[in-house]
């Protein structure tokens, strides 16, 4: 029978003339990035200064979709793959949309391209293989002809004990009993996203540093009702906001995105404060960063007041996208919660995550002569401590300037004098 002819396909709709893409005002990654996704310049919109391109305007419409406006939250670069994947491809000529199959492309791993590649030289079809084919796959495959008999058989072998098989996970939408499955919110989602994104693409780096925090403390106490007159509630988090200022114009590289082409230093700072969210009665709860915009030219007054205004609006829903947009450096108060160490995510593209741990009395050592050798003078004393847990991205920070930052940070909490 003669093959059915193939159906017939719609003329394209006449599409309104779009400007030349080198018209349009983008940066350098955002062209190649539109270049990788073949998205056109000209139809997106540009978030950057004067309107200009940025590349996660390209990836927010290349999410959304020709047409519709992104909805994404700040930082949610999910379809991005890493930079060792994006190479490991580029050297193999491997396409990430081929072997991802729908999933998100920063769940891609090295392994997963090189495996592609593997396939490909061995003339399968480059994409990457399950650990263990489903069962259904099997049992489908053709049984192949036997070879005709033109040599005696040879005498059977024992049969060698067949390999244990894998316990089958339990098809989707099954559940097992017992359990219950709870659907995503759009902010769960979001956050599963962007700490993922970040943890796979960013080579993350804690310090710890102790910090005794008795000068901060006393100056709270004499200052408090000041502050409450002028309805300001004065909160520690107002002096760790102050203090990561002091700490990011020691160490201009702490307030930084990085690219491709270098490292872009902002030389302002918009602190944002990672703000947990109630949980539902699951345990399931959520993460927002509202963001002090020009930290830098505000006091401690000032400060405080934004720490309150912003804390507030988001325990009620009420904070705005702008109001989660441009943060350079963020501050997670962990303490809060009771715990004392922690290594916190830091959010892209930013390069630093500074994490606050709970205040608590501790034995200190207080030395009359050098700090390490045995001297009678010296004594324990019982200080107001926390431990600070700096989480910085090693592709622009070393060891040494990360503790250089802790260190202004450590100096103006422990010598605060307003």
């Amino acid at each position: 029978a003669a093959p059915a002819p193939a159906p017939a396909v719609a003329p394209a709709a006449d599409a309104a003339p779009a400007a030349p893409a080198g018209d349009v005002k983008a940066t350098p990654v955002a062209r190649r990035v539109a270049a990788d996704k073949g998205v056109d310049l000209a139809a997106v919109s540009g978030t950057g200064l004067g309107g200009q391109v940025t590349k996660q305007d390209v990836l927010a419409y290349n999410a959304a979709g020709p047409g519709t406006a992104p909805t994404a939250l700040p930082g949610d670069l999910a379809g991005e793959p890493s930079l060792v994947v994006r190479r490991a491809a580029a050297d193999n000529n491997i396409n990430l949309d081929e072997i991802a199959e729908g999933r998100p492309l920063s769940t891609l791993t090295k392994y997963d391209v090189l495996s592609a590649a593997a396939s490909r030289a061995a003339g399968k079809p480059v994409r990457v293989e399950p650990a263990f084919p489903p069962p259904s796959a099997v049992a489908a495959a053709p049984a192949q002809p036997a070879a005709p008999a033109t040599q005696p058989a040879a005498p059977a072998q024992p049969a060698a004990p067949a390999a244990p098989k894998p316990a089958a996970s339990p098809a989707p939408g099954q559940l097992k009993p017992g359990e219950e499955l709870v659907k995503l919110s759009r902010m769960r989602a979001a956050v599963a996203r962007n700490t993922a994104q970040s943890l796979f693409s960013a080579p993350h780096v804690t310090t710890m540093w102790d910090v005794d925090m008795t000068a901060v403390l006393q100056h709270r106490a004499a200052h408090k009702k000041e502050f409450a007159a002028a309805g300001v509630n004065l909160t520690i988090t107002a002096y760790f906001v102050e203090s990561i200022v002091a700490g990011l114009r020691a160490v201009p590289a702490a307030n930084a995105s990085w690219t491709d082409e270098g490292v872009i230093i902002k030389r302002y700072y918009n602190v944002g404060m990672a703000t947990a969210l109630p949980m539902d009665q699951n345990g399931i709860g959520g993460l927002i960063v509202p963001v002090i915009k020009n930290a830098g030219e505000l006091n401690l007054m000032g400060i405080a007041r934004a720490v309150n205004e912003l804390a507030e609006r988001a325990r009620k829903g009420d904070l705005k996208q702008e109001d989660l947009a441009d943060g350079t450096f963020t501050l997670s108060n962990y303490g809060t919660s009771g715990s004392r160490f922690q290594t916190p995510i830091i959010v892209q593209p930013q390069v630093g995550i500074l994490g606050v741990g709970a205040v608590e009395k501790r034995a200190v050592v207080v030395s009359n002569g050098h700090p390490l050798e045995p001297n009678m003078g010296d004594y324990l004393t019982f200080k107001p401590m926390t431990t600070l847990g700096f989480s910085y991205d090693h592709r622009v920070l070393d060891g040494a300037t990360a503790d250089a930052f802790c260190a202004a940070v450590k100096q103006k909490l422990e010598s605060y004098a307003g």
